[in-house]
């Protein structure tokens, strides 16, 4: 969530709306105190949501990708007992041995962070879907496979008082030790140096996890359309929008309307204009160093989906009506952004004979979401002079980034925000919580 561009989140709202919905924990819609934050930040002046959030994205992946195989156990020092032997998914699916692929984040988002006596804690709401396929095809079950859609919430926790972890060691499962890749025995002793590591003791753990509800998605209703949920609410502006700017502004030593009105014309328009093509030709390679991994492998699951049942999804003749600030984050590692866009264009799928199955070419869509851009702290860049065609490392011509956003002319990883601004979150604007 993780969580996807303009119509990718729409498409699972409208999907599992037509569903059957297994409620497993009616949840209140919870806004998260971003006081909450501040606080804690004092506390451990090295933690950066951003980064917090794409080490919750990988353990999440990684938990279901190696659900009910022998790699489940390269998770232990970062599962409790009791999430390690929950059995719940099981009982949920029908008490089958199962395999989970394509798994899709739409969204992950804090909502508590609280402290007890020798704990640091934190809740992580998370939307996904996933299929699942029965582990041995009988002739009762053949190749049935199930897609699902879902909402949890986990809860981190860790010994009170440590101090976050670099990205370089968040952003990837290794031993907390020695460094060496995540390769743990059930007792979470690891493989390379030897450690037994206690949980929480030098990194998060998952404490706890509750399903909130779970439905079926039917893929053949990605033509489902609705009227759009959260046009006309108001912006979800931060309560402390005023000393942001201000701490950027020192920061960065500028003119705060200056610089918002370039950011505005250099990164926000042709980053949302350049996505949407994207989008509607059916192709990222092109925007590939735009967007962060996590968007890429969303989007472009969602790509293949539609290609499969070869469909296209067109957004024509898109236009910005208004961008307005709501977000600005700093942190050791990272600053971000946060935009809301208000656009229009005619949204309409085709089939194979382009023949218009839903929506209209006729009548024009509004809507508005919410972006989050974010690059390293640090870096220095000319957005006036930003080509989106060229490696923001060595200016050569951006076609050769594959997927893996790496530039084939320098080498440089440019998904990371480590050169330039990159589209990190989209949050469809009735789901923005803050």
């Amino acid at each position: 969530m993780l969580i996807l561009i303009i119509c990718v989140l729409y498409i699972v709202w409208a999907i599992y709306r037509n569903q059957p919905t297994i409620i497993i924990n009616k949840s209140p819609v919870d806004y998260f105190d971003e006081k909450q934050l501040i606080v804690f930040k004092e506390r451990d002046p090295n933690f950066s949501r951003i980064v917090f959030l794409d080490f919750v994205h990988l353990l999440y992946v990684k938990y279901y990708s190696y659900y009910g195989k022998k790699d489940f156990d390269y998770l232990t020092p970062y599962l409790s007992d009791t999430v390690q032997h929950d059995k719940t998914l099981d009982l949920l699916i029908g008490q089958q041995v199962i395999i989970i692929s394509e798994i899709v984040i739409n969204s992950v988002r804090l909502f508590s962070i609280t402290r007890t006596a020798d704990e640091d804690r934190i809740g992580v709401e998370i939307e996904s879907n996933y299929t699942v396929h029965p582990a041995f095809h009988t002739e009762a079950s053949g190749k049935q496979h199930t897609r699902y859609a879902r909402s949890e919430r986990w809860f981190f926790q860790r010994k009170k008082s440590l101090q976050s972890l670099p990205p370089e060691k968040m952003q990837a499962l290794s031993c907390p030790s020695c460094g060496a890749a995540a390769h743990f025995t059930d007792a979470g002793e690891c493989k390379s140096c030897k450690t037994v590591i206690i949980k929480g003791q030098q990194q998060w753990y998952v404490k706890d996890r509750v399903v909130l509800n779970q439905s079926v998605l039917n893929s053949g209703d990605l033509v489902a359309y609705a009227e759009e949920q959260g046009t006309n609410l108001p912006t979800l502006s931060s309560p402390t929008l005023l000393q942001e700017i201000a701490a950027f502004e020192k920061q960065r030593t500028i003119v705060w309307s200056d610089y918002w009105n370039t950011f505005k014309q250099q990164i926000v328009q042709p980053y949302f204009l350049e996505l949407n093509a994207a989008w509607t030709n059916h192709n990222l390679t092109k925007v590939r160093h735009l967007i962060s991994d996590r968007l890429y492998d969303a989007n472009s699951f969602w790509m293949e989906l539609y290609s499969h049942y070869r469909f296209n999804n067109r957004l024509d003749d898109l236009k910005i009506q208004d961008i307005q600030l709501v977000k600005i984050e700093l942190d050791k590692y990272y600053e971000t952004i946060t935009v809301r866009v208000f656009a229009s264009c005619f949204d309409y799928t085709e089939d194979s004979n382009k023949k218009i199955i839903a929506g209209s070419n006729k009548k024009r869509r509004a809507y508005s979401e919410y972006w989050t851009f974010a690059r390293r702290a640090g870096v220095e860049q000319n957005e006036t002079g930003f080509d989106l065609n060229s490696c923001p490392q060595c200016g050569a011509h951006a076609d050769k980034m594959g997927q893996s956003a790496i530039c084939e002319y320098c080498g440089s990883k440019i998904s990371t925000g480590q050169f330039s601004w990159v589209l990190f979150l989209i949050t469809q604007d009735e789901n923005y919580r803050g």
